[in-house]
């Protein structure tokens, strides 16, 4: 009997000598902000959902940067809808979403941008016969060429927002690069503005419900313009992300590590 007590405070003591240490570990992790990076749910391969799991080259290169903040800041990326985290950013309710382009005059809600994730080419994919090229030397007369975009977002370049405020063009969002590549290949579209590798990428996982599908069947047209891709900010600071500018700044320096180990 005395042999058990004294195993009881033995286990006691020991117990007691522990706690302050985990709970002094506890308190350091709750006294790190948390930081959520929204993210674009289905734009592959720099961004997407798969079995239920989020993947991507800007995701990788993100959370590698991540963990180089891990003593500063707890950082989750949360997966939505591309539309839905443009709504959140325009909002206020987002404290940041990737990867955007840089639009500071259409979404001036967001600032500022991190380095560079990427540099991608927005291209356009028209069925046979139908072409971009000289948009605006189109007949009014004729029939509006339908051009598909994911939703939310902003990529014609001068000459087609020229040419769609003169009804030569009529755009279409569609939810994402999977829907409009249906739609493009059962001519509902005739063309379909996007990354050219996300693009071809969607169209090679869709051979499979498509047997004649092949990337040949549509015509890449012309280069619509270059972007870099971002994590962009909110623009308001105030008291709700008061890590903001610290952030940013860490932030940037592991993303600039990352790339750098990368590119060896």
């Amino acid at each position: 009997m005395h042999a058990l007590l004294r195993q009881f405070l033995i286990l006691n003591f020991l117990i007691a000598m522990t706690c302050p240490s985990l709970h002094a570990a506890q308190r350091h992790i709750d006294a790190k902000p948390r930081v959520t990076i929204l993210v674009d749910d289905s734009y592959p391969p720099y961004s997407y959902v798969s079995n239920g799991y989020l993947y991507g080259i800007y995701v990788e290169q993100v959370k590698l940067a991540a963990r180089q903040l891990s003593d500063h800041y707890q950082v989750t990326l949360e997966a939505i809808p591309w539309k839905r985290g443009v709504a959140a950013m325009e909002s206020g309710e987002a404290f940041a979403l990737m990867p955007p382009y840089i639009h500071k005059d259409k979404r001036p809600y967001i600032w500022p941008y991190s380095v560079s994730l990427g540099e991608e080419a927005v291209v356009a994919f028209c069925n046979e016969g139908v072409t971009l090229d000289n948009i605006l030397g189109r007949k009014p007369s004729s029939r509006p060429i339908n051009i598909g975009i994911n939703a939310g977002f902003l990529i014609l370049d001068d000459e087609l927002a020229s040419a769609r405020q003169k009804g030569l063009i009529k755009i279409w969002e569609n939810k994402d690069t999977t829907s409009n590549i249906r739609k493009l290949a059962k001519n509902r579209l005739d063309c379909y503005l996007n990354d050219r590798l996300s693009t071809q990428m969607g169209i090679e996982s869709l051979q499979s419900e498509f047997k004649t599908l092949d990337i040949s069947q549509f015509r890449e047209d012309r280069v619509v313009l270059t972007r870099t891709a971002h994590i962009g900010y909110t623009k308001e600071n105030g008291d709700r992300f008061p890590y903001k500018l610290d952030f940013i700044e860490k932030m940037n320096k592991a993303l600039q590590t990352v790339q750098r180990k990368s590119a060896r």
